[in-house]
C-alpha cells in the first residue's frame, strides 16, 4: 500500500504530464492559429483555464507535501510551467519554418518544371 504522501505525489505527476499537453497544445496553437473561422483559438482560452486551476491543484497538492508555501509559486513557475511553454514554442517555430521552407521549395520547383515546358 501506498502512503498518503506518495499518492500525493504521484497525483502531482499526474497533473503535471496533463500540463504538460496543454502547454504544448498552447503553444501549438499560437504558431499555427488554423485557417478562418477555425475554432482553435476558443479551445485555446479554454485550456488556458484549465491549465490555471491544473496549476492551483498543483499549488495545493505542494503544500499537502509540507514544501514551504512562499516557494511554491516560483517552483510551479520558473522551474516548470515558463521552461516548457518557451521549449514548445521555440519547437513549433522551428516546425513551422521547416514546413514554409519545404513548402516554398516545392512551389519554386514545380515553377521551373512549369517554366520548362512552356
Amino acid at each position: 500500500m501506498l502512503t498518503q504522501a506518495q499518492n500525493q505525489i504521484i497525483y502531482l505527476m499526474f497533473l503535471n504530464g496533463i500540463l504538460f499537453l496543454g502547454l504544448n497544445f498552447i503553444a501549438y496553437s499560437i504558431v499555427f492559429p488554423g485557417p478562418k473561422g477555425s475554432k482553435r483559438i476558443g479551445y485555446l482560452f479554454i485550456s488556458c483555464g484549465l491549465l490555471a486551476w491544473l496549476t492551483q491543484l498543483m499549488q495545493k497538492g505542494l503544500v499537502a507535501l509540507d514544501y514551504p508555501p512562499d516557494t511554491i509559486t516560483g517552483l510551479l513557475l520558473s522551474g516548470f510551467i515558463v521552461p516548457v511553454f518557451f521549449i514548445s514554442l521555440a519547437y513549433y517555430r522551428v516546425k513551422r519554418n521547416r514546413i514554409d521552407r519545404a513548402t516554398f521549395g516545392k512551389n519554386e520547383q514545380n515553377q521551373k518544371g512549369k517554366d520548362n515546358h512552356d
